[in-house]
């Protein structure tokens, strides 16, 4: 499994709010996540950072016991965990009162991503030239599109569409959605912040990944992202599925 991801501040932004952890597990398997804090220079940057060194924690003390067929419920566990330190942080400080996170976690192993979100950071799967959507954003512009007041194209440039009706640590419950997919050799996983998303239209990040090596990738993301106006913190990290890593599942 190979991994390469980077975080940039962006064009506007004074801080950067996005986090983002990886790092690989016994067996061939690996594992990503990025996080977009939300509430204030502070409360962003101590709930994302917070939620990312629990998570992070849940890989390195508590991956041993899941089984085969448990990764949607360790990675719901994780993310349940971390949205409970970062609350109950948040209820005792109250220069951090409100804050949250958005979160996209994955878990590449035999054959399989499995992912689990919170918000608008998304997943995406690269596959034979072409990117795949894996999550569907929990912003309230995204509803409009679900029900079917505005168009896809409407969305892209509605003024409410950083209204995220679904983030780590401004509840004390949480309902990630999970999904799976089979993954195959010379596939990349990509997980990014919005900063990516709103800068870069699919197929330019299509064009992107289709022509640079694989540990430039991340660069070439921000570097295009900040050269369309970079507005936003921009995080991308990238996981890329080696031949003996992936078997048919």
């Amino acid at each position: 499994m190979k991994l390469a991801g980077k975080t940039d501040v962006g064009r506007i932004r004074r801080e950067n709010q996005d986090d983002f952890r990886a790092g690989e597990l016994p067996g061939g398997a690996a594992w990503g996540l990025v996080c977009d804090g939300m509430g204030g220079a502070r409360g962003g940057w101590e709930a994302s950072h917070g939620a990312c060194d629990v998570i992070e924690r849940c890989f390195q003390e508590q991956y041993g016991r899941c089984a085969a067929g448990g990764e949607e419920a360790f990675l719901t566990q994780a993310l349940e965990n971390a949205n409970h330190a970062v609350f109950q942080k948040s209820a005792r400080d109250e220069a951090l009162a409100g804050m949250g996170t958005t979160v996209v976690c994955a878990l590449v192993r035999d054959g399989r991503a499995h992912i689990c979100h919170a918000g608008d950071s998304r997943a995406y799967l690269y596959h034979a030239g072409r990117l795949h959507q894996l999550t569907h954003d929990h912003s309230y512009v995204q509803e409009l599109v679900d029900c079917g007041t505005i168009t896809p194209e409407e969305a892209e440039h509605h003024p409410q569409k950083n209204i995220i009706t679904r983030a780590l640590g401004v509840d004390y419950r949480l309902a990630p959605d999970c999904t799976s997919v089979v993954v195959l050799p010379g596939d990349l996983l990509l997980l990014c912040s919005d900063g990516l998303t709103n800068a870069l239209p699919p197929e330019k990040i299509e064009k992107i990944l289709s022509k640079a090596p694989f540990y430039d990738l991340p660069d070439h993301l921000v570097e295009a992202a900040n050269a369309a106006g970079g507005p936003d913190n921009i995080t991308a990290l990238l996981l890329g599925i080696e031949p003996e890593e992936a078997r048919h599942g």
